[in-house]
């Protein structure tokens, strides 16, 4: 789809071209390639969003050994937006515009207890909080933010899986997850974000 996306910005950089020119003809043959264009994209985002949809009711439903699904809820979640956010002060940042955004919105406190009564282990998403726990117009700030909803499902891990194991299985199974211990009783759960 991006390879598309990058041939319509230049079928319209050529239309701009040709007008200047005059070009009338050639205006109007690149006009149809652009819709034939546009036509494929669409095409391409119903595959896609068919795709999606279908590996997200596999991977709700999945049992994994020593995995006791709990339940599948909807969170919101701050979206990463570069592939390597170890690197420089990425993550730094972003904690700073997560924090600003749920102070906006007016959920700082309660993003925060949720957080600290399930201390987070390690994981790939560093921004969200369950979508039931917040008002209406709160998710609609978050969500104007940049923040998107997704459907989490929630895992209780048994105890005879070591913490090597767990972080290893987890890399190696979920796309975008969190490790998390709750504090009221010290069970381990794990949280795969359906994204």
């Amino acid at each position: 789809m991006r390879n598309t996306i990058k041939s319509v910005k230049k079928l319209v950089s050529e239309m701009e071209s040709y007008i200047y020119c005059n070009n009338y003809n050639k205006v109007n043959e690149l006009a149809d390639e652009l819709l034939n264009a546009a036509k494929l994209i669409k095409e391409q985002c119903k595959d896609a969003s068919i795709y999606e949809n279908k590996r997200i009711k596999e991977f709700v439903h999945k049992e994994y050994p020593g995995f006791s699904l709990i339940s599948t809820l909807p969170f919101l979640y701050k979206p990463i937006e570069v592939k390597n956010y170890y690197d420089g002060d990425y993550l730094e940042k972003f904690s700073e515009r997560r924090t600003d955004d749920l102070k906006r919105a007016g959920v700082l406190e309660l993003h925060n207890k949720f957080w600290m009564s399930n201390n987070v282990e390690c994981g790939n998403v560093f921004g969200s909080i369950p979508f039931e726990l917040i008002n209406e117009e709160a998710a609609s700030i978050l969500l104007s933010y940049g923040w998107e909803k997704a459907d989490v499902s929630i895992y209780e891990v048994a105890e005879d899986i070591s913490q090597k194991e767990l972080d290893r299985f987890c890399s190696l199974t979920f796309d975008y997850y969190i490790i998390a211990t709750e504090m009221r009783n010290g069970t381990r759960l794990v949280l795969n974000f359906h994204i």
